[in-house]
């Protein structure tokens, strides 16, 4: 098999495939807060460049990628602030390159800035009027819901939850092969059902789903010289966007998009204000609002939990983040879902 021209682990080779001119040195690693991260930073005498690697792992992938290209390609043209990725050279799928069998490989423009994930003093958003990036962040979910675009890989926002039967098998996986994860996974099987009952409930009516941008946290919020701008957009997926912005809102004031929550009115009532604000639509202010979270963490927590048994090739450091994020799902969701009817306040 002939050299891959734009292979991650040769910076000059990755220059020239994308035209970013001379690499000054070899690539660093982009710091993600502690958890795994297959990004690095590339400088050249161009600039500065974002180089992020990573599988291909089917064909529900591939649809995931081309999903996350039609909304990315939009925000842009429609002005929303995010980095600009570079366009990649064939064979690509969306903005990854991508040869047949090898890594993907995708560049974007380094963006200067300050990330919102460390909380300063007393859970400030590292010296942040939280309400100001709350107002910000509602906006830009406003607008990206008000683009309208609809999921077109057969896997939108109805897909209902893992079936409960699902969890208890993953549950048995761990407990036989003896697997750390087993002790949390086991003790989430209640609050599964619970919160798997929740989202059913919701999506009786079928409500009209719209591309989002699925993982907006202070993880994924830069702070700049010119304003807040909104980073990675590999999670994109199909959402009632009402839920998608009370999903936002309640944990956006943790540091991290796993399964915290907390009910700041600091953060809730500015974003959800913004949101509505620009015309966006709005949903019931009542438990089925939380039904896109509650969603949206029992997904993650599945991944996680595949992550932690092995699954989708994880390495040693992708099953210890996800023994990581099951061991945290086991202490925080059953306090969320304790605390969405006295949450539902704060949507009115």
């Amino acid at each position: 098999m002939p050299p891959d021209p734009a292979d991650p682990t040769d910076p000059a080779r990755l220059a020239a495939a994308f035209g970013l001119g001379r690499p000054l040195g070899e690539p660093r690693p982009l710091a993600n807060g502690g958890h795994p991260s297959g990004s690095r930073v590339l400088t050249t005498d161009r600039g500065r460049w974002v180089v992020k690697t990573g599988r291909l792992l089917g064909d529900w992938h591939r649809a995931d990628l081309l999903r996350s290209h039609r909304l990315e390609s939009a925000a842009l043209a429609a002005g929303i602030p995010a980095p600009r990725p570079v366009a990649p050279p064939p064979p690509s799928i969306g903005f990854w390159h991508h040869p047949a069998g090898r890594t993907l490989v995708r560049v974007s423009e380094w963006v200067e800035g300050r990330e919102l994930r460390r909380p300063g003093p007393a859970g400030s958003l590292r010296g942040e009027d939280p309400a100001d990036a709350a107002r910000w962040v509602g906006a830009v979910l406003g607008r990206i819901a008000l683009l309208g675009l609809e999921d077109d890989t057969g896997r939108g926002g109805g897909r209902p939850p893992h079936p409960v039967d699902d969890w208890r098998s993953w549950v048995a996986e761990a407990e036989s092969g003896g697997h750390a994860v087993a002790a949390p996974a086991r003790s989430l099987l209640p609050v599964v059902e619970e919160a798997t009952a929740l989202v059913l409930d919701a999506m009786r009516d079928r409500p009209r789903t719209v591309l989002v941008h699925g993982d907006t946290s202070r993880a994924n919020v830069l702070r700049t010289p010119t304003g807040y701008v909104l980073l990675d957009w590999d999670g994109v997926g199909a959402e009632v966007p009402w839920w998608e912005a009370v999903n936002v809102a309640f944990r956006f004031g943790t540091p991290f998009n796993g399964p915290t929550a907390e009910g700041d009115p600091r953060v809730v009532r500015p974003l959800l204000d913004a949101y509505l604000g620009r015309g966006a639509p709005a949903g019931p202010a009542d438990v089925s609002a939380f039904a896109g979270m509650v969603r949206s963490q029992l997904a993650s927590t599945a991944w996680c939990l595949w992550l932690a048994l092995g699954h989708r090739r994880a390495d040693p450091a992708r099953r210890a983040f996800g023994l990581r994020v099951v061991a945290s799902a086991a202490r925080e969701l059953p306090r969320v879902l304790r605390s969405l009817e006295g949450w539902t306040a704060l949507l009115r």
